[in-house]
């Protein structure tokens, strides 16, 4: 059967069409099952999960926070996500369904719920690590009622360095961290007589330490993330040296 110009070009037309669904469908199924956002079925929680390489990246709704992510092998093929301060954020079954931990004995289902851009710090020079940290200097001094300096010390890195945009990172952490143990009063209290100073430096690794009354928080500034402590960690290390 012969068909007519007008039907062989709308046939033509039509599986043109589809073989552009088909192009995008496999575009838009590729790489979201590996980032994305998810919520769970009341809402009250969300967060950007991207898996698109080492480390594994989280970041909960409403905070700038970037959490490093390792994997653990879990019972019937699962594997397990866990912080650096050995809380599980989640877990992932051998289907791909995911289980987000909200406190140390609860959880809760979630779903992909719209697509995300890979997460990365923000970008910043010397001089914008440095007025970041004069900044929370004078903001935690307020809340503590004692004095709290911020010192940088990177001496490897040049002033218009990429990595200064891991040292910022890293004030931006301590600041979410002390200002979580500054609302308490007996972490204000101690943190008021036993922290005047509080020095981030580019060692090539991650340690805390008291030293006096100068908090010394090391990290890696090559190594954006995972060469700084998360809030968590430096939380529960601040409340053992104080």
């Amino acid at each position: 059967m012969r068909l007519s110009l007008r039907r062989r070009t709308a046939l033509l037309l039509f599986l043109g069409a589809i073989s552009l669904l088909s192009i995008g469908h496999t575009a838009v199924t590729g790489p979201p099952l590996r980032i994305g956002h998810y919520s769970s079925a009341n809402g009250l929680a969300g967060f950007v999960l991207d898996r698109l390489g080492t480390p594994i990246k989280l970041r909960l709704d409403g905070s700038e926070e970037i959490w490093a992510l390792t994997v653990e092998p879990a019972p019937f093929e699962a594997v397990s996500l866990k912080r650096d301060d050995g809380l599980y954020a989640m877990r992932i079954d051998a289907r791909g369904n995911i289980t987000l931990f909200t406190g140390a004995s609860t959880s809760v289902r979630v779903i992909r719920d719209q697509d995300a851009q890979p997460l990365a710090i923000t970008t910043a020079n010397k001089a914008k690590a440095e007025e970041t940290a004069a900044t929370l200097g004078k903001e935690l001094t307020r809340l503590s009622g004692g004095t709290v300096e911020i010192a940088l010390v990177a001496k490897a890195l040049a002033p218009d360095s990429a990595e200064w945009s891991a040292m910022a990172d890293a004030v931006a952490i301590v600041g979410t961290s002390l200002k979580e143990v500054l609302a308490d009063s007996l972490g204000r209290e101690a943190v008021a007589k036993k922290v005047k100073r509080i020095l981030i430096r580019d060692s090539g690794q991650v340690a805390i330490k008291l030293s006096g009354q100068m908090l010394v928080v090391e990290i890696a500034a090559d190594k954006p993330i995972i060469g700084r402590p998360s809030s968590g960690l430096l939380s529960s290390t601040i409340g053992k040296l104080l």
